[in-house]
């Protein structure tokens, strides 16, 4: 009797824990934790402009886009690689804060991480002719050429954003580009050895699950961009050399860049409260929409991207205002 009794009691106690986990109404979200990134900082400003670094932009950015994306989505944890204008981890150095920022998202078990950048391109470098001169002697003698070499600013604008490809090359090859014409390379790090048992999990991750995602999420950021009228270069993959930020975390993960700091006017809008809100509510709009598919639910007709475009269409889009911003640039 006593034996039943003590069946009895500890049925009854461990029934509802049961039923707790095991509830098929209860559906879990697809989006709990988001990393956000603010790239640089502290003694790595990472591209300078006229009067402003990328650091500083990323964590002003950053920062806005944790805070709107806790006042819009209420249930979603918001965790910062970096606050204060400091080497993330108040790391030594670049290289152990790039590979702390990974460590970190890995450890919090987040699912997603948002990397904010911006990018830069060099100054285009002219030689004229201006000039000659003669050198040698007598039948020797001969006239050569002088060659004057001044700078223009380079004209390169807009937003793109990165994901790592893991092999999957051959996913929307006409909206991916694997080409890296400026690109992040102040972001990158040596790529690990991929021959380590860890990246191996990394990368099978990537292929079979977070490639898809990452895809997904970088093509709606960026499709909210060119909503907003801004110029897209489109979706970019690195898997030759490789953003440690995104081939080293174990979730969907994408690495934004908001604009080029080295343009004159997109410097003005990248440091601009304006340009700052517009950007925060470019990616919240996604970010909302990619939360919306992933739980086969509707986003909302206000923000909904069901009329996402096709790859055609947003090139057709982007061509059309890189037509315009460019006749504004030259006047």
């Amino acid at each position: 009797m006593t034996k039943r009794f003590l069946v009895l009691a500890l049925t009854c106690c461990f029934l509802p824990t049961f039923f707790s986990f095991t509830d098929p109404g209860k559906k879990k979200k697809a989006v709990q934790t988001i990393i956000i990134d603010p790239g640089h900082g502290g003694s790595d400003g990472g591209a300078k402009g006229i009067f402003s670094t990328e650091a500083k932009i990323c964590l002003e950015i950053g920062l806005k886009l944790g805070k709107n994306i806790e006042k819009e989505m209420p249930g979603i944890k918001v965790l910062y690689t970096r606050t204060t204008d400091i080497i993330p981890g108040y790391k030594a150095n670049k290289s152990d804060g790039l590979r702390y920022r990974a460590d970190f998202a890995n450890k919090s078990g987040a699912d997603l991480f948002i990397s904010i950048h911006v990018n830069a391109a060099p100054k285009i470098r002219h030689r004229v002719p201006n000039g000659y001169k003669y050198v040698g002697k007598g039948k020797k003698k001969r006239k050569v050429t002088l060659y004057r070499t001044y700078y223009t600013p380079n004209p390169a604008h807009g937003t793109e954003t990165f994901v790592w490809a893991a092999d999957e090359s051959g996913h929307k090859t006409n909206m991916i580009k694997p080409e890296d014409e400026f690109g992040e390379t102040d972001s990158t790090l040596v790529a690990p050895d991929m021959n380590d048992p860890v990246m191996k999990a990394f990368r099978l991750l990537y292929a079979k699950k977070f490639f898809q995602n990452s895809v997904q999420l970088a093509e709606l950021v960026e499709h909210e961009f060119v909503k907003a009228g801004r110029l897209s270069r489109g979706v970019k993959q690195r898997n030759d050399v490789g953003i440690w930020v995104l081939h080293a975390t174990g979730m969907p993960s994408v690495l934004v860049e908001t604009g080029f700091i080295s343009h004159s006017d997109e410097e003005k809008y990248l440091n601009s409260e304006s340009g700052q809100v517009e950007i925060v509510r470019n990616i919240t709009d996604a970010l909302r929409n990619y939360i919306g598919y992933s739980e086969k639910e509707p986003a909302g007709t206000k923000n909904s991207s069901k009329n996402l475009p096709d790859s055609k269409d947003a090139k057709v889009k982007s061509e059309f205002i890189d037509r315009k911003q460019k006749s504004k640039i030259n006047g």
